[in-house]
């Protein structure tokens, strides 16, 4: 399930600064994607938790996996991320927490097989 459409938070900004940024006129999904790629600033959130993008150490956090993993995954392309216009793949929160909570569930009965 993907959140509804918050430009603020894709955006990272505030609601002033998306709407000069999108200079106030309404806008697809793909094109508040677009203008966060320019102008997101994902070190502002690197510590919060709700943040919509994700940088890859926030990411292996959540997937319980390590940096070097995450960087393989995304290099075979693995996992959907965007590159930032300053060259750092950005990775949308609700995906990764999606696929973090199927691996949780493929987990628990190889686990149990086991036990």
């Amino acid at each position: 399930m993907s959140p509804r459409l918050d430009l603020v938070t894709i955006l990272g900004c505030t609601p002033e600064e998306a709407a000069r940024l999108l200079r106030g006129r309404p806008v697809t999904p793909g094109e508040v994607e677009a203008a966060a790629r320019i102008h997101y600033d994902w070190r502002r959130h690197l510590n919060d938790p709700e943040s919509y993008w994700l940088t890859i150490s926030q990411a292996s956090r959540i997937l319980g996996m390590r940096p070097k993993a995450v960087r393989k995954l995304l290099d075979s392309h693995r996992l959907p991320h965007i590159v930032h216009a300053s060259g750092v793949r950005l990775m949308r929160r609700h995906e990764i927490e999606a696929i973090a909570r199927q691996s949780a569930h493929q987990v628990i009965p190889t686990m149990a097989a086991r036990a």
